[in-house]
């Protein structure tokens, strides 16, 4: 595959200076009549080393640089998003310092005002329907008061005061 110019894409920067890009082009193969998509791979010259895996770049044949290496990069067309760490710690602490000091009593008032507002829907559900018809069978009041830990589940004490009423 001759040419002068190539967009391609770094599969490997481990060696020094040079960087291995993955070219892709398409071939007609006509005992088949299909079109085959094939990949050559160039090791190029990269002297700043600033390419990373996955940056798409452009590369130029050129003098020898040793036995393998004939193309230099150009130009880098598109950076890829590489994982930094300190942003990531500063994301974190800014996260953890807008989260309330105790979220735990904070669920727990919500689980409180969610077991409220069960209890005032099993009434309403009672004075609509009335008591004859059992609230959805046995078998979610004893799914409910089994789940969690312990056998105690967050809508058991709610299932426990309906129960106890009757």
């Amino acid at each position: 595959m001759g040419g002068v110019e190539f967009i391609g894409k770094v599969v490997s920067n481990r060696m020094q200076k040079t960087v291995v890009v993955a070219v892709s082009y398409v071939v007609w193969i006509p005992k088949y009549k299909v079109y085959q998509k094939r990949v050559s791979r160039h090791k190029a010259r990269d002297e700043g080393q600033s390419s990373i895996i996955g940056d798409i770049v452009r590369i130029r044949k050129s003098r020898k640089y040793s036995k393998e290496v004939s193309y230099s990069v150009v130009e880098t067309l598109r950076k890829t998003n590489v994982y930094d760490g300190t942003a990531a710690a500063a994301l974190v602490q800014e996260r953890d310092a807008s989260r309330p000091s105790d979220w735990v009593e904070v669920a727990k008032q919500r689980l409180a005002d969610a077991d409220v507002r069960l209890a005032k829907l099993r009434e309403m559900y009672e004075k609509e329907i009335g008591g004859a018809v059992p609230l959805s069978g046995g078998v979610l009041g004893a799914a409910v008061a089994n789940s969690g830990p312990a056998g105690t589940g967050s809508l058991g004490a709610a299932a426990a005061a309906a129960q106890g009423k009757k």
